[in-house]
């Protein structure tokens, strides 16, 4: 019990002495964010003081019940921070309707990025990253890992009213990215979120690497940088393109055109997936 009063006592003080984040990237999930993540580490203007990008704060209930303070703890003192960068990267943070206003309540007008991925190839690395989870030797991992084939995980979930068990994977449900962004728009303006297509990451990382440092308002990355990053093995190119279980992929292609259809006119551009 003392113990945890000091914890809370210390906790307290952060928000006098620690700096907040600069800037979130917030989804979408298996979309490259953890590689946007460990790029942007490297950058020479961040300041990156932990090794994993989550701390699970928005979005955990019990470490949001924890306070600002405990958040605070996982980032430098305004001090050592001085004019660099801090930030964190959640694939989570996109898809909960009560973060949003926990983010502009904690953190003000803070930039985001979100990268968004075609949502039927989303879907499908999604659904192999839980197949590889049998293997995982974590007891936990393999209790939820996802042990369907991709075309039994998609029929289920087209199902409105199945009440199978595995219905939580939610791989049709979080490629539905209007209806998050929309959440988003409640409380920050256009401005402040900076939208990606993973396609173009992958295929032009220099290009989209410029467009997220001028949107940082930090200096670009030179070519020799660009080129250390393109050959280090988390590149984006690593990702799966061509997924075999096709006629499942097509459903769904078919499926997201009028929700592509809802994002790209909330965006004004073109998501030619």
């Amino acid at each position: 019990m003392l113990k945890q009063l000091i914890k809370e006592v210390i906790y307290s003080t952060y928000p006098i002495w620690k700096s907040k984040p600069d800037f979130l990237i917030i989804g979408a999930q298996r979309s490259g964010v953890t590689s946007l993540y460990r790029y942007l580490a490297q950058h020479p203007q961040s300041l990156i003081t932990w090794t994993w990008r989550e701390t699970y704060y928005f979005d955990v209930h019990d470490n949001y019940n924890k306070g600002l303070g405990w958040y605070l703890k996982h980032f430098p003192s305004k001090v050592r921070k001085g004019k660099k960068l801090t930030f964190e990267a959640a694939p989570s943070y996109l898809y909960h309707q009560y973060i949003p206003p926990r983010i502009q309540q904690d953190l003000g007008n803070i930039k985001m990025i979100a990268i968004l991925r075609n949502p039927a190839y989303r879907a499908y690395s999604a659904w192999q990253m839980f197949q590889n989870y049998s293997t995982n030797p974590d007891p936990y991992l393999r209790g939820i890992a996802d042990y369907r084939t991709f075309s039994e995980a998609i029929a289920q979930e087209l199902d409105f009213h199945s009440t199978q068990p595995k219905y939580h994977y939610q791989y049709i449900e979080k490629g539905k990215y209007a209806n998050y962004l929309e959440n988003y728009y409640k409380y920050f303006n256009f401005q402040n979120i900076l939208v990606l297509n993973f396609e173009q990451f992958r295929d032009n990382l220099s290009a989209v690497l410029d467009q997220v440092c001028n949107f940082l308002e930090i200096e670009p990355f030179s070519g020799d940088q660009i080129k250390q990053l393109q050959n280090q093995k988390y590149a984006t190119a690593n990702y799966v393109k061509h997924p075999g279980d096709q006629d499942a992929v097509e459903q769904l292609k078919a499926y997201f055109f009028p929700e592509n259809k809802k994002l790209s006119d909330l965006l004004n551009c073109c998501f030619d997936w």
